[in-house]
């Protein structure tokens, strides 16, 4: 069998338009929850005081920070209000 390198694997998957556009996509949401973790972590915030914050229980701060549902925008503004972040587009 022959071994394949993630960075082999990941390259041969986009060259799929659809799969590069789904990639593409769900980047911009990765970047943004990377973003929020890493303002979490540098205020030395740990989840459960961004829930109380937020208004909500640790264990959606937790779902949020995994990526694995989509956050409403809702639930992401509150996010970013508790850890003190703004969203800037350009």
């Amino acid at each position: 069998m022959k071994k394949i390198t993630l960075s082999t694997l990941k390259r041969e998957l986009l060259r799929n338009k659809k799969t590069r556009e789904a990639y593409e996509a769900n980047r911009l949401e990765h970047d943004v929850i990377c973003a929020i973790i890493r303002k979490r972590i540098e205020k030395k915030l740990t989840q459960a005081q961004v829930a109380t914050r937020a208004n909500m229980k640790q264990s959606a701060v937790a779902r949020f920070e995994t990526g694995n549902e989509s956050p409403t925008l809702e639930t992401t503004s509150r996010i970013l209000a508790a850890v003190g972040a703004k969203v800037r587009i350009s």
